[in-house]
Order: structure tokens, then sequence, then C-alpha cells
């Protein structure tokens, strides 16, 4: 297919690239009575970007005509928006883990196995619990009219559950997932279990009051959700040219020195993890916060041209979409300090385990009126207890400049990687 496009683009266009998407997924799950369900989809996508005087243009398909894509591509230039589009050259591979062999042979037999095991580690009196395990095995080609010709292979396992109390003792939906490019591993299961377990132990808290903003502490889980304006504020257009809070301001110390950002590609067989992005532009680390200093925002070919600044190599093509700039694993550098010190610094606080995202009238602005289903008063360093329907508020930003501490437990939730934060300046609610 991509030989075939390029070869009916070459006398046509000023440049073209083409990206061939493969995907193999398989889906098991365990419904709370231990009935199983095995769900399978299979997928090929082409994208293809033409730059014909002066103007882009899209088009994607799930077939194999490249006549249609190709002329497809060309209307859509022809309308398109004006772009001094300038492609990659060919260029070494960095080695990068994205893929593994066991992943990307799973069957229903094995991911029955590992959900199983989860099922009955978690069922307990008075649980519903409902599980799940799936893997995708998949490609992806780049190929563009300046030589490019790349590409690699990846996988995606995981494993995940919904634990919901039944009768006394009633508590929301506890939902816990582990996910990687290799099958989730005994510990990790384990793990999730120990998750569950100290989410629902606690008692739950009748009676309470708190002051309007107490220290609050957020794990790893809840950091992930509330990074999300910070994401979004640091790439693509809005950083750029935008409305970020933040455009304009590379190089200044806008956060608390004990915050340090980057986003890693390379890292090894991580959700995100490649060699090169959609644009074909060889992949990279980014480090975008060092000791609380703005260093970068991420961009991929065509908001680098708009800005003026090389792509960053975090192009992301979705199907019948344009290009989008996103992230590839995210990781914030962990503190010194324990769990259990953490909560001791608290003093009379409240710990988040998990954080329901909510957005609000503009997430960009950082300021935000989250729900936290799993909140818990912390008194000497103890959890007292579980807190019901708590609301966490504040700015992301002013909060991130007024970081008590970062704990040393730095976890995956998928393709962040967080550490616990001791966080000032935020206020709680809690429902009548």
């Amino acid at each position: 297919m991509i030989a075939r496009v390029l070869d009916r683009l070459a006398a046509r266009v000023t440049a073209a690239d083409t990206v061939v998407k493969v995907d193999d997924t398989l889906t098991l799950a365990i419904s709370a009575e231990g009935d199983s369900r095995v769900t399978g989809s299979r997928s090929r996508t082409s994208h293809l970007r033409v730059a014909r005087e002066g103007r882009v243009g899209y088009a994607s398909t799930s077939g194999d005509d490249a006549d249609e894509l190709v002329e497809r591509a060309m209307l859509s230039a022809a309308s398109g928006g004006e772009l001094d589009l300038l492609l990659p050259a060919p260029a070494p591979l960095p080695a990068v883990a994205s893929r593994t062999p066991p992943a990307a042979a799973a069957d229903v037999a094995t991911l029955d196995g590992l959900a199983r095991a989860l099922f009955e580690r978690l069922q307990r009196s008075g649980r519903r619990v409902e599980v799940w395990a799936e893997r995708a095995a998949g490609s992806v080609q780049v190929a563009n009219t300046r030589g490019v010709h790349a590409g690699y292979h990846a996988t995606l396992a995981g494993v995940g559950a919904v634990v919901e109390s039944i009768g006394a003792g009633w508590a929301p939906p506890c939902r816990v997932r582990t996910v990687a490019a290799a099958l989730p591993e005994l510990a990790e299961l384990e793990s999730l279990v120990s998750q569950v377990e100290l989410r629902l132990l606690p008692p739950l808290l009748d009676s309470l009051t708190l002051p309007a903003s107490p220290p609050v502490c957020l794990a790893p889980a809840a950091v992930a959700t509330f990074l999300r304006p910070l994401r979004a504020a640091l790439s693509g257009y809005e950083a750029w040219l935008g409305n970020s809070p933040l455009r304009g301001r590379l190089g200044e110390k806008l956060f608390d020195e004990k915050l340090s950002l980057l986003d890693d590609p390379l890292a090894a067989i991580r959700p995100g993890s490649r060699p090169l992005d959609d644009d074909g532009v060889i992949s990279r680390r980014v480090t975008l916060i060092e000791r609380g200093r703005l260093l970068s925002f991420l961009a991929d070919l065509e908001v680098g041209a708009r800005a003026l600044v090389p792509s960053t190599g975090h192009a992301w093509r979705t199907p019948y979409a344009a290009p989008r700039v996103g992230f590839t694993n995210l990781v914030v550098q962990p503190g010194v300090e324990s769990r259990a010190t953490l909560l001791t610094m608290m003093g009379r606080g409240v710990l988040v385990e998990d954080l329901e995202w909510g957005g609000g009238p503009n997430p960009l602005s950082g300021t935000l009126v989250l729900r936290a289903p799993w909140a818990y008063l912390v008194e000497g360093g103890v959890v007292r207890g579980r807190l019901d329907g708590m609301l966490l508020g504040g700015n992301v930003f002013k909060a991130l400049g007024q970081l008590a501490a970062l704990g040393n437990d730095a976890t995956w939730i998928g393709a962040v990687c967080a550490p616990s934060l001791l966080i000032e300046g935020l206020t709680v609610a809690l429902k009548p």
C-alpha cells in the first residue's frame, strides 16, 4: 500500500507522507457470576498527508484502494490550510523495546488465566467483582517522499477490575488496572489486589468537619488525573501559539523546584514507547520542566512549521483526523519521602487515592473541581477513615508551585509514571 501510494504521488505533490497502522486486539471479560466473554478485532488503517502548491490535505482509509486514498487527499489539499511543510530525511532509529513476544502471542487461554487469577484474589463476601484482560499486537509503518521508510512492532497487555461493595459497608465502584507492553506478572496482580484492599478497608466516616484547605496527599493514580491541564498546556498549538497559560514563558521558573517532568518515548515496554513518531521524526526524551523551570513544549511537524520551531517527535495519527500532538510516556521525577513520611508530614489532612476527571468550563486554565471517590482522613500519620462525596478544587498550576514534598513511590499508571505529591493550597468540600 505504501509503495503504491507514493508512486502515484511522485509527480503530483511537493511532499507526501503515509502511515499504515495494523492492530489485532483480543479481550476477555469475566462477569460477576464467573462467566467469560471473548471479543476480538482487527484493523488496518492507512493515513496519507500531501502538500501541494503550499496547501496540505489529509485522507485515511481502512481499505486497500490506493487510488481512492490519493484522490481524497488531493481533494483535501485543494482547500487545505497553507503551510510550508518540510518532511524529515532518513535517520537511524534508536533502540526501544515496544513489543514483547509473550504479549504478542497471548491467546484466550493466557488471558483467561490472568483474569481468573485476579478474579479469585479479589472475591470476598459482600463484593461484586468484574475483571478483564486484554492484549493488542500490531505494527506502524511510516514513509515519505524524502526516502523515509521505517517502522516498528508494538504490543499492549493489561488486566483490570471493577469491585463494587454490596449490602452493608457501601463504597463507590473501585476500579484498578495495569497496562504495559508486556504481560502482567504475579507481582502486578498482587499490587492491584492490595490497592483494592487498602481502599476498602478504612471505615466510612459519617460526620466530619475539615478546614477548607487542609494538606492533601495525592497518590500516583490521582496525580495522573490531576496533571491533565498541565499536559494540555505543554503540548501542541495551544502551547506555542494558542491559549496556554504557559505560552511565551520558556526558561522561567514557574513551579516548585521539587518538580521535574519529562516525556520519554524510549522508556522500555511502556504504552507510548516507539522509535519514531507518526511524522517519521526520530523519538527522543524531552525534558519539559526541570527543578520548576519550564524548558520545552511538545510539537509535531505542523505545529513546528507554524511556530518556527523543530518538531519534538510527538505526532500521532488517528483514523479520519488530522495529525495531532500528544505525549508518549510522561514521567514525573520522584522525591525521597516514603508514603508513611508524607502522611506524617500532613498532620491532619486528606489522602486522595484517585480522582474522577470532570474538567471544567476551561480545563486549560488549570482551575478544576474534581470528584474524589477514594479520599481518606489522615491524623498523626494514620488513615482514620474514608470520606464520602469529597470534591477537590483549586488551580493545578498554582498547586504545583506549592509542593510540600514528593514521594519515592513512582508508579506507572498507563503511560504516566508519577509519585505521590503532598500539596498545599487545594480546597476540599464534603457533601452534606
